[in-house]
């Protein structure tokens, strides 16, 4: 039974959700929302953001709170790295690995706090 509690949060702590906070750290970075978004969520979505918000970080801020809800548990730091990374914006992928990392240490990823 210890086993399968350790293997649990192993695989929890690979597959980290990324948390409410960090993506508010995120949408500060170097972020094209629109081109992230179109690959994140679908045009549609995109335009309806776009269409609502105000200004670019609010945008940025909605962009990856609706990845967050509608992607749920598949919304994780690696994910967005992955993408980031297909789409070459590796200075902004290091930073969410460094933000991953900093939540691995502490041992949560502060899921569900909101």
């Amino acid at each position: 039974h210890r086993v399968l509690i350790l293997l649990w949060k192993y695989k929890a702590l690979l597959n980290m959700e990324c948390s409410e906070e960090d993506i508010y750290t995120i949408t500060g970075y170097d972020l094209d929302w629109r081109f992230v978004g179109r690959r994140l969520l679908n045009d549609q979505k995109v335009r309806d953001i776009d269409r609502e918000g105000s200004s670019e970080k609010e945008k940025r801020d909605k962009m990856l709170l609706e990845w967050k809800k509608t992607k749920s548990h598949d919304a994780t730091y690696q994910a967005l790295v992955k993408m980031l990374r297909a789409i070459g914006n590796n200075a902004t992928a290091d930073r969410v690995e460094e933000l991953e990392r900093k939540r691995k240490s502490q041992g949560t990823s502060y899921n569900n706090q909101n």
